[in-house]
């Protein structure tokens, strides 16, 4: 029997909301290590940042886009679903053998990066082909709706890997380590994590579908016809997103490549949020449905991304000496000051770019579906264009208040050409009183950070602001569900 929209809309709500309760205590694990391993300073922080940053350029070219096509064709072809999976799992194999030697290679020949990072790129190579392993066997729980088992096994690991940093940061105190040892430590910390994480994964999905290696030439040479405009948009989109960071590194060097590598992975953890929601309602846009289900599946998401997006943007720009004083161990190396832009003014330029990224997320799935990834692949190359230009020219005059400014202007950009991309074929239909609200719930929240002690307290407000933000949200379900 067929479900109904509203049975539907619980499940993307449920699997998005799961993913989001995920993800708190993921960055929790994750602001743990930043926390950990900034203490050890700007530079070695810097070494750390760049040598998962340099991998993660790679790491997307070994998915080519193949993770949602995996959720589309198991979608649309629920009898053939093993089949599908097969294929896509032993091509992404393939890739990731192929893609981890080349970014190891890769790295050996930036003259500016240290022989610890040319080193440590190697390791990380390997919790990048154990990462994009477990993504693609998440396809199959996304296809079911069950993403919740991922979730819960990404948090897992992320516990993990935060208590292996705090232990080992603990034995360089008390049994004086070299930091060069502690360095690679940390990374193979990494490795361990993730392969626990896979190893949930592998059993949440083999409960759900028999996991398999196919090879089916007509059915690579098909997909792979379509997910190479797709991939390389994708890889472009990886890069202006990230470009700024390897060119921080490669211009200014390891310290501030460590200050605006804090304000980034905050970003991060927020963006993910965006990428969470897109994969949890991807199976919705990309079934047999009509055109209208999809179009009011649009719609309805970009509600919600609006009720999470502003809020997020309005706390961390409030709050983001306090939340950067609470991330680094030695703050006076991380917060801005007379003549110095530090990584809490990075953080209030990255977060305006929230609401854009986490919109772009589902105009880019929506457009997969209509096959316009011709069309992705132009917008995202004239934003990595933008994003290198401006870097080049602004890096070397203001340093890396540059490299925020560029990422602002890379966002509107891709923004601007997706929304009006999508709007050829779908209309945007908000519900006014519905945005009323929202918005005015968000200015009753601006207004509790300028007037009351809420804003004074960044831990009082991370507790008592989301419930009441939420909690209203929630008498009010039956009209946003």
């Amino acid at each position: 029997m067929k479900e109904t929209p509203k049975a539907t809309n619980q499940k993307v709500l449920f699997n998005a909301g799961s993913q989001f309760l995920g993800k708190v205590f993921t960055v929790l694990a994750s602001f743990t290590v930043v926390k950990i391993v900034s203490g050890f300073g700007p530079g070695f922080y810097g070494n750390y940042v760049t040598a998962y940053e340099f991998l993660a350029f790679f790491g997307i070219i070994a998915d080519a886009g193949l993770f949602t096509i995996a959720v589309k064709d198991m979608s649309k072809n629920p009898e053939k679903q093993q089949e599908i999976f097969g294929n896509i799992f032993l091509m992404r194999l393939g890739l990731i053998c192929i893609v981890t030697i080349i970014a190891g290679l890769s790295a050996q020949l930036v003259p500016t990066y240290s022989p610890l990072v040319k080193a440590g790129v190697w390791i990380t190579g390997l919790s990048m082909a154990l990462t994009i392993v477990a993504g693609t066997m998440s396809s199959i729980l996304q296809t079911r709706m069950k993403i919740h088992w991922f979730s819960m096994s990404l948090v897992l690991g992320k516990i993990i890997l935060a208590l292996l940093v705090f232990l080992l940061s603990r034995q360089f105190i008390f049994a004086s380590t070299d930091p060069a040892e502690l360095f690679f430590m940390f990374l193979w910390a990494g490795v361990f994590s993730n392969f626990i994480f896979t190893v949930f994964v592998f059993f949440a999905a083999k409960r759900e579908l028999p996991l398999t290696l196919n090879f089916d030439r007509k059915y690579w040479i098909k997909t792979l016809k379509v997910s190479l405009p797709f991939g390389l948009a994708l890889i472009l989109q990886t890069l202006y997103l990230r470009i700024d960071l390897i060119l921080i590194s490669i211009i200014l060097g390891e310290e501030p490549t460590g200050i605006y590598g804090v304000a980034a992975r905050i970003l991060e953890s927020f963006l993910i949020l965006g990428v969470f929601f897109a994969q949890a309602i991807t199976p919705k846009i990309t079934n047999n449905d009509s055109h209208e289900t999809h179009e009011k599946t649009l719609n309805w998401g970009l509600e919600k991304l609006l009720i999470v997006s502003i809020p997020v943007i309005i706390a961390t720009f409030w709050f983001a000496p306090a939340l950067i004083d609470l991330l680094t161990d030695k703050s006076e190396n991380y917060l801005s000051g007379p003549g110095f832009f530090g990584s809490d003014s990075v953080i209030q330029y990255l977060i305006i770019t929230v609401l854009f990224a986490f919109f772009n997320q589902l105009f880019t799935i929506t457009l997969v579906n209509k096959s316009r990834q011709n069309y992705l692949l132009i917008v995202n190359g004239l934003a990595l264009l933008t994003n290198v230009i401006l870097n080049l020219i602004l890096l070397p005059k203001i340093g890396i208040q540059g490299a925020a400014i560029s990422t602002i202007i890379c966002e509107l950009v891709v923004f601007a050409l997706l929304t009006r991309e999508v709007a050829r074929f779908y209309n945007y239909k908000f519900n006014p009183l519905n945005i009323t609200i929202i918005f005015g719930l968000n200015l009753a929240l601006l207004l509790l950070y300028l007037y009351s002690p809420l804003g004074d307290n960044l831990l009082l407000a991370a507790i008592l602001a989301p419930l009441v933000y939420l909690g209203t949200f929630g008498m009010l379900r039956k009209r946003f569900l």
